[in-house]
């Protein structure tokens, strides 16, 4: 049956974050931990335990205690980590707020609001971001928010719609310095006798099962028992325990877990941008450090860099090991990554958001195995793959993962009807994709239940992006699907039906879409002209299936074009 139970001779460590730091501090005192390109800043272990020390110190001063939680939102930089471990050690609520969907929906007040809200939100750190196209800059898109903080003359904020938020920390803008504190002041707070003292209190109080959360738009609470615990064990089953430089090319806020690996492993983990980087960030970052291994790479990152032609001009044979995921990585793609990549194990990933790393490839399976699944189940976890009454199907049918273990997310904060549906009294996480599980105990991903679409790495629900469609004066009717694209594996297609005696462009569709609040990477890459939906066999439903199989004749695509 598709059951698998995982074991392990390493047990399971009971550490805070705020301890691993000091320890790993202590352990390595020469090393460097980050690497932040962009900055031109190299920051080894006791660095950062001293920048945490004093960020800890000037949110104690400002009122922040056990329980509270701070949020920020800030791109790649040397804050965000540790402002992570600052709120660690004082065992306050961290949650890294992205600024994608921020930002995003800077328009819509009552939905920024009401995530702030459920997240109880006490200090909102935010980097102040100049004004721009498409937004009004930091300290004006906080007085929008927030209207009290206008006339206020105090730092101690009394928000009506948030009531929660007491304080706004500002990263670079001093101008409203009579509303606002300042990210240097905190960063340079006097860590007298007393403070050090009252730090190592709290300290002391803290506990490696107290949660932290991944922020909007899921609010997903995780523990410093489960990310410590998920980053080493990874790391120990991909080999990476023996690599001194490790390329992470992801924006720090939408892998926030991953910056760990530095701490368990006692490498180098080197950021090439302060944003989500480019092919050529990416690659000049690995030959000027000289990364033996990718902590993790997007699929569409992959891609983007094994067709850059400047690729194969250089000698990258130090590479030793590159990580991918955040969706089904084609053979294709392994193949092309294993011939620019001669000396490189290509590893896929598999994992959630509620449950982190769940499974990997490793170096000694073979071709066909590492091309064909997601590898192996991570230890210390329980796997079942079900029919729809969550009966175990048997090896080599089709089924549900479920997954249950000390990586699965305690609730979505704020949401117990939500965690309710996700999880089972017995605490399986239904991951809602479709798996099948060999004899040899290898998962393969067929696909997702729901009808979302997994554009790179970004989950696209149909559903938002129809709404915004559906605006549009001249749309009638509007169906959102996947087709197979070989750099996001999926790309978005809007199917419009259009109201009698109208013709449309799909240029005028996008210019719709950036009006009207759409992120480009949620924009439709296809617009097909439908002059109506085919139904499902009872004719009451639309066949989201068919709409796709039409959509992608009408682009003369293919299910190989991956």
């Amino acid at each position: 049956m598709s059951y698998l139970k995982s074991r392990c001779d390493q047990p399971l460590v009971d550490v805070t974050l705020g301890q691993l730091l000091d320890d790993t501090a202590a352990k390595w005192p020469e090393r460097e931990a980050y690497v932040f390109r962009k900055q031109g800043l190299r920051i080894t272990f006791p660095e950062l335990k001293e920048q945490a020390n004093q960020l800890a110190a000037g949110l104690m001063s400002i009122g922040v205690g056990r329980g509270d939680v701070v949020g920020w939102v800030m791109s790649t930089r040397p804050e965000w980590i540790a402002l992570c471990f600052a709120v660690s050690k004082i065992g306050a609520i961290a949650m890294p707020l992205s600024p994608e969907y921020f930002l995003w929906t800077s328009n819509n007040k009552e939905i920024t609001e009401h995530a702030l809200q459920k997240a109880k939100l006490k200090v909102l750190v935010m980097e102040n971001h100049p004004a721009s196209e498409h937004f009004e800059g930091t300290v004006p898109f906080l007085f929008k928010m927030f209207p009290e903080t206008m006339s206020s003359n105090s730092r101690d904020l009394a928000i009506e719609k948030v009531p929660s938020l007491s304080s706004i920390v500002i990263i670079g803008d001093r101008t409203h310095e009579n509303v606002f504190y300042h990210l240097e002041d905190m960063k340079t707070a006097v860590l007298d006798d007393t403070a050090g003292k009252r730090l190592q209190l709290a300290q002391r109080q803290t506990d490696c099962h107290d949660t932290g959360s991944t922020g909007v738009p899921k609010c997903v609470e995780h523990s410093s028992h489960t990310l410590i615990n998920n980053s080493g064990l990874h790391a120990k089953t991909i080999g990476m325990n023996n690599k001194n430089m490790v390329l992470h090319s992801i924006d720090l806020t939408e892998f926030p877990w991953a910056f760990l690996f530095s701490l368990t492993e006692g490498c180098t983990l080197v950021l090439p941008s302060d944003t989500p980087p480019t092919a050529s960030e990416v690659l000049s970052a690995l030959l000027e450090e000289r990364c033996e291994a990718t902590s993790f790479m997007y699929v569409k990152t992959l891609h983007d860099l094994v067709n850059d032609p400047e690729l194969k001009t250089f000698d990258l044979t130090f590479l030793e090991q590159v990580t991918v995921g955040g969706n089904v990585v084609s053979k294709r793609l392994q193949q092309d990554a294993a011939t620019v990549f001669p000396n490189a194990d290509i590893l896929t990933l598999y994992g959630t958001t509620e449950t982190l790393h769940l499974a990997t490839t490793i170096a000694d399976m073979t071709d066909v195995q590492r091309q064909s699944t997601v590898g192996h189940l991570l230890p210390h976890l329980e796997m079942k793959l079900v029919d729809r009454h969550g009966q175990i199907v048997p090896l080599q049918h089709e089924g549900e993962v479920w997954v249950r273990g000390y990586s699965v997310f305690k609730c979505y904060r704020g949401d117990e009807e939500k965690t309710a549906e996700a999880k089972t009294a017995e605490g399986w996480y239904k991951t809602g994709d479709i798996g099948i599980l060999d004899e040899n105990g290898l998962l393969k991903i067929v696909g997702r239940i729901k009808d979302v679409i997994l554009k790179n790495a970004e989950i696209v629900y149909p559903a938002m992006v129809e709404r915004v469609l559906q605006t549009h004066p001249k749309v009638l009717d509007v169906k959102v699907v996947g087709v197979p694209d070989p750099a996001n594996v999926e790309e978005i297609c809007a199917c419009i039906i259009l109201k009698n005696g109208h013709t449309l462009q799909s240029q005028e569709m996008r210019e719709h879409s950036e009006a009207n609040g759409l992120l480009e990477e949620f924009t439709p890459g296809y617009f097909v002209f439908m002059k109506s939906f085919p139904k499902t066999s009872t004719g009451r439903k639309v066949d989201r299936k068919r709409i796709r199989a039409l959509a992608m004749q009408m682009l003369a695509l293919q299910e190989d074009d991956l």
